[in-house]
């Protein structure tokens, strides 16, 4: 007989199993939500990186975009004379596809230029370069002048400039180790902690300035922090938006030797005369080049004065026979003219015919310089200046383009006082660029009627052209919203063959420009 089983009893379990079970079920739907969130959010930053990448590369576009752009010395084409505010060369260009991603890529050249005006006129947003040979050049003012004089005197003329940062400016960038009177060598910046050296030479980038004793960021960059003209949230110190002396002042710069032509310029100190009157008289005349070689050839040129009893007038045909037998006997050049402008107010006094016996002495013949007339000064001189140079090198220091440097650089040059700059400033809102009184700084004498004496003093710090430029080019797409990137670049586009000799991401200065301020 079979026993009957009985049922098994124990504690009742109350499906807790089914709960273990769902709450494994939801850490695993949580931890797959997490981590779909976290790939999509990582994507989200990819394409975000990705997009600041492009419109890094945007950016960069905009720079060799520049560069092809100036290196055609002849600014009249494409250009049209104006690569400063020229908003549709240089405003909201695409790059690619426009109906590409975002709208397509975009670049715009930002010009924040002084234009000379005060409060927000002062730093109006134009498309286009800025010229950056319109600035005091620090390492050209202390070769031209290694006494630092004119550099230090330069200075001081600059906004919230001391004597002690001017001469330590200059002692910082002078080959000695002579410290001025309140200025800063070697054993001043070896008691910093850290100690470090004092350059002694130039500088390479206007960065390095903030090295010097008493240089802030503050002086040297002024309150636009993130470089883009306008006074931010953040940046109003209760002074009116200034770029500080970054502005005005600049390390960059070059300028080679040639006339208006992209041709070497003649020059002035040829030792053979022959050949310098060749080259001469076809582009100054003849009456010009016959007394600049006979000056070079006998030394006689004096100062011009009244003349005398004893003196009379001689035309300068007077000179012809004389420089031909020059010219004919092969002659070589005996002086040597220090610049154009030593031809200035001279004269040349000639042997006078020797007189019949018993009569009295006959006057003395007396050429004036060509210059001196104001009928051919206002031709003459252009041409001078051009096409002719009393400096052998084929690259010269660097000068200030008196047609784009503003009223605070040119207040700077030697010499100069406010109603003269003003009156040069007056006068150039007048001129025709591609004209060579123009390109040659003539003008200044020609017609914002400066002495000829204060001409002499300016003469080798000023020119009337460029070949350095400064390019702020802000790289973006072409629907707003999205990443703005931003760069800036020193070009040295002389003889068509640019070289960078700056260049620096701002993008971590932040976006700058509202959509609103990128044309698209």
């Amino acid at each position: 007989m079979m026993k009957k089983l009985r049922p098994v009893t124990g504690p009742a379990r109350g499906g807790y199993v089914l709960f273990a079970v769902l709450i494994v079920v939801v850490v695993l739907s949580l931890v797959a939500y997490r981590y779909a969130e976290s790939m999509s959010t990582e994507l989200q930053v990819s394409v975000r990186a990705s997009d600041a990448g492009e419109t890094k590369g945007f950016a960069s576009s905009g720079v060799h975009y520049a560069i092809g752009l100036l290196a055609d010395p002849d600014m009249t084409g494409t250009l049209n004379g104006n690569p400063y505010d020229n908003k549709d060369l240089f405003g909201g260009i695409a790059v690619g596809d426009p109906a590409g991603k975002r709208g397509g890529g975009r670049f715009s050249l930002i010009n924040l230029s002084d234009t000379g005006g005060t409060g927000g006129d002062r730093y109006p947003l134009r498309y286009g370069v800025a010229d950056e040979c319109a600035k005091l050049n620090v390492n050209s003012l202390i070769l031209q002048d290694p006494t630092g004089e004119t550099l230090y005197a330069a200075l001081l003329k600059l906004t919230n400039m001391t004597e002690e940062i001017a001469d330590a400016i200059v002692d910082w960038l002078d080959a000695d180790e002579t410290q001025r009177p309140s200025g800063a060598e070697a054993g001043i910046y070896q008691g910093f902690s850290p100690p470090y050296a004092c350059k002694n030479g130039p500088i390479s980038s206007l960065e390095e300035l903030l090295l010097v004793r008493g240089v802030t960021p503050q002086l040297l960059f002024g309150n636009d922090r993130n470089r883009n003209g306008i006074l931010d949230a953040g940046e109003d110190d209760g002074a009116e938006l200034n770029r500080g002396w970054s502005e005005f002042l600049t390390c960059y710069g070059r300028e080679v030797n040639i006339d208006s032509e992209g041709l070497t310029r003649i020059d002035l100190n040829t030792a053979d005369l022959a050949t310098l009157s060749a080259q001469l008289t076809p582009v100054v005349g003849q009456e010009l080049s016959d007394y600049i070689v006979y000056v070079r050839s006998t030394n006689k040129a004096v100062a011009a004065a009244p003349l005398t009893a004893m003196q009379v007038a001689a035309p300068p045909t007077n000179l012809r026979d004389l420089v031909q037998r020059i010219v004919d006997a092969k002659g070589q050049g005996t002086r040597k003219l220090s610049s154009t402008m030593t031809l200035f107010s001279t004269q040349i006094p000639l042997t006078a015919p020797p007189a019949p016996p018993g009569m009295p002495p006959n006057p003395v013949p007396v050429v004036s310089c060509p210059l001196n007339d104001p009928a051919q000064l206002q031709s003459l001189l252009s041409l001078l200046l051009d096409k002719t140079s009393a400096s052998t090198g084929y690259e010269l220091s660097p000068r200030i383009n008196v047609n784009t440097a503003s009223r605070d650089v040119l207040l700077g040059l030697p010499g100069l006082i406010e109603t003269e700059v003003d009156t040069m400033i007056t006068t150039r809102s007048t001129l025709t660029p591609t004209d060579p009184a123009t390109l040659s700084g003539a003008w200044i004498v020609t017609q914002a009627k400066l002495s000829a004496d204060k001409f002499k003093i300016i003469e080798k710090y000023i020119g009337g052209r460029t070949f350095t430029y400064r390019i702020h080019s802000v790289g973006y797409f072409g629907k707003a919203g999205g990443p703005v990137s931003r760069v800036e670049a020193v070009v040295d586009v002389a003889l068509g063959v640019p070289r960078i000799l700056y260049y620096r991401d701002l993008t971590d200065l932040g976006r700058g420009f509202t959509d609103d301020k990128l044309p698209r």
